[in-house]
């Protein structure tokens, strides 16, 4: 195989040493670091389903990452689906890649290739690996997989492009839903509320830190409940800047009836820098199957 076609099939990383350290030893110190800080969550009975995942830089988000990904720690799963808004490409529905690997400092992370060919023949998916070679909002959540997870497991990285909401949500949620299982893990990568001129949202000018709170609360709450109408409605009637808000819809339509959801952690850059002028902020959150076993 020429050096080409070896990079074909590899994904990633792509924001090695920028977002997070590209040295593996450096890297897998701060991750670890950041894990044995984070209290584990609050845990209902029953095991873990899905996680909401923030992705911004390490310095930035990787603390709140580490409060929810605390709660697959030793984990033995099989399969970890990956899912996230497309940053730079634009389409509608669904694109998976055609690659064997998933790479980080770390390592690589083999793909589930045959599943990825069967999710690519379906009406809401399409195949390609462009989409995915600039994307951060995945490879962020791989170095935490890396490190939590019993080795073994197979990723599945499926990448959702804009306005993937009501119906063609649904049918994606739906093509998905028959790989959940006890052996699978679903990770989807989100920031909450981008506030300030930068990013086009500025809806209040006073008492940020606490109006900031207060509506990324009201969408917490709304993901709890698992009201996926609710949690459209929100949005849309606040403007939010979500930017994984359509993963949040897909996963919200296929996890089962008795999964249950509780808040890890919140924080926003704003604290972080002291900078209220512009602020993203972040939340990780746990879905539970409700029941032992």
């Amino acid at each position: 195989m020429s050096a080409a076609e070896s990079a074909h099939r590899t994904l990633g990383p792509a924001v090695a040493g920028s977002w997070y350290p590209a040295n593996p030893r450096g890297l897998a110190s701060q991750v670890d670091e950041m894990l044995a800080e984070a209290s584990a969550p609050a845990a209902p009975p029953g095991n873990v389903l899905a996680l909401i995942e923030p992705h911004a830089g390490f310095q930035y988000s990787g603390q709140v990452a580490a409060h929810g990904f605390r709660a697959v720690a030793g984990g033995d799963f099989t399969r970890v689906l990956l899912i996230g808004p497309s940053h730079y490409a634009r389409f509608r529905g669904a694109v998976v890649p055609d690659a064997d690997e998933y790479r980080t400092p770390l390592g690589g992370v083999a793909l589930e290739r045959e599943v990825l060919r069967a999710l690519a023949a379906l009406p809401e998916f399409t195949i390609g690996n462009e989409p995915f070679r600039p994307e951060h909002c995945l490879e962020a959540e791989i170095p935490f997989l890396q490190r939590t997870l019993s080795p073994g497991w197979r990723l599945l990285p499926v990448l959702l492009g804009g306005g993937t909401s009501g119906p063609t949500a649904e049918r994606v949620a739906r093509a998905l839903e028959p790989l959940l299982g006890p052996s699978t893990l679903v990770v989807v990568s989100s920031d909450f509320t981008h506030f300030g001129p930068r990013f086009g949202y500025v809806p209040f000018r006073v008492d940020v830190p606490e109006k900031l709170r207060e509506l990324d609360m009201g969408a917490v709450r709304r993901i709890e409940q698992r009201d996926v109408e609710g949690f459209e409605a929100y949005l849309s009637k606040t403007g939010a800047t979500v930017c994984g808000r359509d993963a949040i819809d897909v996963l919200l339509r296929m996890l089962p009836a008795h999964a249950t959801c509780a808040l890890a952690a919140y924080d926003t850059s704003g604290r972080i820098t002291g900078e209220w002028d512009h602020s993203v902020s972040y939340a990780a959150l746990v879905f539970r199957s409700g029941a032992e076993g």
